[in-house]
C-alpha cells in the first residue's frame, strides 16, 4: 500500500552525486528564456523601430540606402536589449527571492557535509557518530537529530535509537515543516519496526492534526484500512 501523504524528508545528495545533466537542464531553461524574450521583445521591437525608421526617412526625404544602414544598426541593438532584459529579469527575480528570505529571517536549512560523504561512502556508523558529536557540541541542532534518526532507520536499524530522537524531537519548539518531517518519521519508524499498534497511534495523530488537508486526508483513510485489518482478523480467528 503506497501513502500519497508526504514522507520524511530524505538526506540530500553530497555535492559528488548531483546528476551529470543538472547543468544541462539549467542552460536549457536560460536559452529557453532567452529565446522567448527575443520572440515577445525582440521581434516587436525590430517592427516598431523599422517603421518609425521608414516615417523618418520619408519625411525627411533622404536616399532609401538609408533604411539598409538603419536595418543593419537594428540587429545588434535590438540584441542588445534582448540580452539586457533577459539578464535583468534573471537579476531581479534572485534579488526578489533574497528579499523573501531576508524579510521572513528564514535561515537556509544547514548541510553536513561530512557526514553526507560518509554516508555515500556507506560508513553509516562513522557518519552517526559524526552526527551524535554535532548533538552533543549544539544540542538545539534540530536537523541533526531528523538526518541521524533517518540514518539509524534506514542504514543501521536502531528502531530504538531512531524513535528515541523523533520524540525528544517532538518535544522541541519546531517549525512547521520540522513538525511534518518527525510526524512522517514516526509513521515510516513503525511501518519499518512493523509495530503496528504505535503506526495506527501516528496515523490517528496525523489524521487529527492535518485535516483537511490531503496528507490528513490519506493517513486517515490508511488507518480506517489497518482498523478493517483488524477487525477482519478478528472474525476470522472467532
Amino acid at each position: 500500500m503506497k501513502r500519497t501523504y508526504p514522507s520524511r524528508f530524505p538526506l540530500p545528495a553530497s555535492p559528488g552525486t548531483v546528476p551529470d545533466r543538472a547543468p544541462k537542464d539549467v542552460d536549457s531553461r536560460d536559452t529557453a528564456e532567452l529565446l522567448k524574450i527575443a520572440v515577445w521583445f525582440g521581434g516587436p521591437a525590430f517592427v516598431i523601430i523599422t517603421a518609425a525608421e521608414v516615417f523618418l526617412i520619408r519625411q525627411q526625404g533622404w536616399p532609401s540606402l538609408t533604411l539598409i544602414a538603419f536595418l543593419v544598426l537594428n540587429v545588434p541593438l535590438i540584441g542588445a536589449g534582448v540580452f539586457g532584459l533577459w539578464r535583468g529579469i534573471g537579476v531581479g527575480a534572485k534579488s526578489l527571492v533574497a528579499t523573501i528570505f531576508a524579510a521572513g529571517d528564514i535561515a537556509p536549512p544547514p548541510t553536513y557535509p561530512v557526514e553526507e560523504t560518509l554516508i555515500v561512502r556507506g560508513q553509516y556508523a562513522e557518519a552517526a557518530e559524526r552526527f551524535r558529536e554535532r548533538i552533543r557540541v549544539e544540542p538545539a541542532d534540530i536537523e541533526a537529530r531528523l538526518r541521524l534518526a533517518g540514518l539509524l532507520e534506514d542504514h543501521l536499524r536502531d528502531f530504538a535509537g531512531a524513535e528515541r530522537l523523533l520524540l525528544e524531537v517532538r518535544r522541541l519548539r519546531l517549525d512547521a515543516r520540522q513538525a511534518m518531517a518527525v510526524a512522517n518519521g514516526l509513521i515510516d519508524l513503525y511501518r519499518h519496526a512493523g509495530r503496528r499498534d504505535r503506526l495506527m497511534v501516528e496515523l490517528a495523530r496525523f489524521a487529527d492534526r492535518y485535516r483537511g488537508t490531503t496528507a490528513g486526508a490519506a493517513a486517515e483513510r490508511e488507518l480506517r484500512e489497518l482498523k478493517a485489518e483488524d477487525e477482519g482478523r478478528g472474525k476470522g480467528e472467532g
